[in-house]
């Protein structure tokens, strides 16, 4: 009996997540159930009437994961999770399946910031987004800079700066680095932003208008005008926003839309009755799928990640289990959040307008080969040039960097469905060689990866179907090498992409693979070799910078290993040693004037004599 099997005998009749995986341990789908018993038997089932979608995912599976949890609400909170950490395959899930820009508002620290974000790292701080793209994030932090005068540096609040930098002066920041305002004050302008990001305008001006007046009142006519200027910043950024409801209510409508084979989803955001923002995003769904499913699928990921969720959520499809999920949206919010779909009057038809948006954007989508089609035919003309038998699902690369063999480091990077898993990249200092021999040295960092697979390395849990390295016949040879003595040749296919040509060599065949110029499948490979290509150089350049500030540290008179970290951590980089005078280096603590001048004079060995009393 198949372990499988085993599992499917043993499922628990209880509430629970499943996880589906294939014969190379990949999460194929994520599922959740008030009954992990009957819903994942009914999937193996003869005779069950499975879209095209479920029975391509079925015929994979080999192995499945099960959870039991105590409540549904704990089975959706986990099946999001998973869904978010995994990105299964089969999951209907963003097309381009890449994490949308957040702005991130550091409201942690005593002075908070302004940050462009890719995922929530902090749960003190608040987060507004995800934007369609970071160019609308960027315009939305200037406006905060502008209006609020919030700032964006990475200066640390610890240490106080002798005097503020040119936003302050172009009226952008207030600088709280030199305590040129007060904590309370600071935190005042922060209250004022979020409550804009929040999309409640109208009330935000009705406040500061009120402040203007008390201000006046106290004769403290420069911060009434400063109110005056921020209101009149506002109304601009105001008259751009159209009114769309009479009452000031603050909604999301959320509506999906089908063309032909695309599928796409458009949000509109709705505060106060204004229409503030909307963006499109097409679904990855691989088959048929259900409306009511798809849609569900979509609040989940796009809330799960949403910096701000309004009162009311307006769907034009009904999603599964609508109950359940405006539970678990309201525990997000912290207040009820309620979840219908319009039936009359103006939301049914901003529904309308919301849905004929997204339309006109899946069209446009049909129309023209997306980079996700890019992807898809680059890899169907990949696995035919390579005679595969299936397309690659994960494809990785290994390249090569140092000089003369010293700082030598190599690199993995890993494609999942033609798209880049930074996630799953990985480097590796070479350690055994210190010459130059790029074979030698791409025979160790194939055997350490290889290596840790088969020791159950978490970090290298997964085999490519497809390998390719960076070079000739020479590195082929290697790489089959290592596969063979690991016994993974044929589990893993291989080839080797030569630089000068861009040919594809395969073990057993002399002459190469040539893909034409300009194909998706060259651009798919060649996309993955200059991946390869800018991970092992950026470390190698690290290591490089590395070695040369320890090299020109260690050899200065009087510096130890404390001095050295010292004056690394007060001036941030050598590059900022070696710039800073004479006098800021005796500030550094532990330093003192003789010793500044002694190390001045080891960083300038061309220069001019300094004296130890200069």
């Amino acid at each position: 009996m198949s372990p499988l099997e085993l599992s499917l005998r043993s499922l628990p009749d209880a509430p629970g997540v499943y996880v589906m995986r294939d014969k190379q341990q990949r999460v194929l789908y994520v599922g959740k159930a008030s009954s992990l018993k009957s819903r994942v038997r009914s999937y193996f089932q003869p005779g069950q009437d499975l879209t095209p979608r479920i029975r391509a995912m079925v015929r994979r599976v080999t192995g499945l994961e099960t959870f039991v949890v105590a409540s549904p609400m704990e089975a959706l909170v986990l099946e999001c999770n998973l869904i978010k950490q995994h990105r299964p395959y089969f999951n209907v899930k963003y097309r381009d399946d890449k994490r949308y820009p957040l702005l991130e508002v550091t409201t942690s620290e005593t002075y908070p910031r302004l940050k462009l974000v890719r995922t929530r790292r902090d749960s003190k701080n608040r987060y507004f987004g995800p934007f369609p793209d970071a160019g609308a994030l960027r315009r939305t932090m200037k406006i905060l800079q502008s209006v609020f005068r919030i700032r964006t540096c990475k200066i640390p609040m610890t240490r106080l700066s002798e005097r503020p930098c040119l936003d302050y002066y172009i009226e952008l920041c207030t600088a709280p680095c030199t305590r040129f305002v007060t904590v309370e004050e600071y935190g005042r302008q922060v209250e004022l932003a979020l409550e804009f990001l929040e999309g409640h305008t109208d009330r935000l001006m009705g406040t500061l208008r009120q402040e203007m007046a008390e201000q006046a009142r106290a004769l403290q006519f420069e911060q009434a005008a400063r109110l005056r200027n921020m209101l009149a910043d506002l109304e601009r950024v105001s008259e751009k926003q159209r009114v769309v409801l009479s009452e000031p209510e603050d909604e999301d409508y959320v509506a999906l839309v089908a063309h032909r084979f695309e599928v796409g989803v458009q949000i509109m955001q709705v505060r106060e009755g204004k229409l503030v923002g909307q963006h499109h995003v097409m679904l990855e769904t691989h088959g048929e799928q259900d409306d009511s499913a798809q849609m569900a699928a979509v609040l989940k990921q796009y809330y799960q990640v949403a910096g701000y969720l309004p009162r009311r959520i307006l769907t034009s499809h009904p999603p599964d289990e609508p109950e359940l999920l405006a539970e678990w949206l309201s525990q997000l919010r912290g207040r009820p959040v309620e979840l219908r779909v319009p039936q009359r009057g103006d939301k049914k038809r901003l529904m309308g307008l919301c849905s004929e948006n997204g339309r006109q954007a899946v069209m446009r989508e049909a129309l023209t080969p997306s980079r996700f089609e890019r992807r898809r035919k680059g890899l169907e003309e990949l696995r035919e040039a390579l005679a595969l038998e299936e397309q690659p699902w994960r494809i990785e690369c290994v390249d090569i960097s140092n000089i003369q063999g010293k700082q030598a480091v190599g690199s993995l990077v890993a494609f999942e469905h033609g798209v880049p898993r930074r996630d799953r990249y990985r480097r590796f200092k070479i350690k055994t060689k210190d010459t130059p021999d790029d074979f030698w040295m791409m025979g160790e960092v194939l055997t350490r990866r290889f290596s840790a697979f088969l020791a159950g390395d978490p970090k290298f849990r997964e085999l490519p179907d497809l390998l390719v390295v960076d070079g000739g016949k020479g590195q082929l040879g290697v790489a089959r090498g290592v596969l063979e003595r690991f016994e993974l040749l044929g589990t893993v296919q291989l080839c080797a992409l030569a630089k000068e040509n861009e040919w594809l060599f395969v073990p057993g065949q002399s002459d190469p693979i040539m893909l034409a110029r300009g194909t998706d499948g060259l651009a798919v490979v060649t996309h993955l070799r200059d991946e390869a290509h800018r991970f092992a150089i950026t470390y190698h350049r690290k290591l490089r910078g590395q070695a040369f500030t320890r090299s020109i540290l260690e050899s200065a008179p009087g510096i130890g290993k404390e001095r050295r970290e010292a004056l690394l951590r007060y001036f941030g980089s050598l590059k900022k040693l070696q710039e800073a005078p004479l006098e800021e280096l005796a500030r550094v603590s532990g330093i003192g004037q003789r010793l500044a001048a002694t190390l001045y004079a080891h960083l300038h060995p061309e220069g001019e004599a300094v004296s130890a009393g200069s």
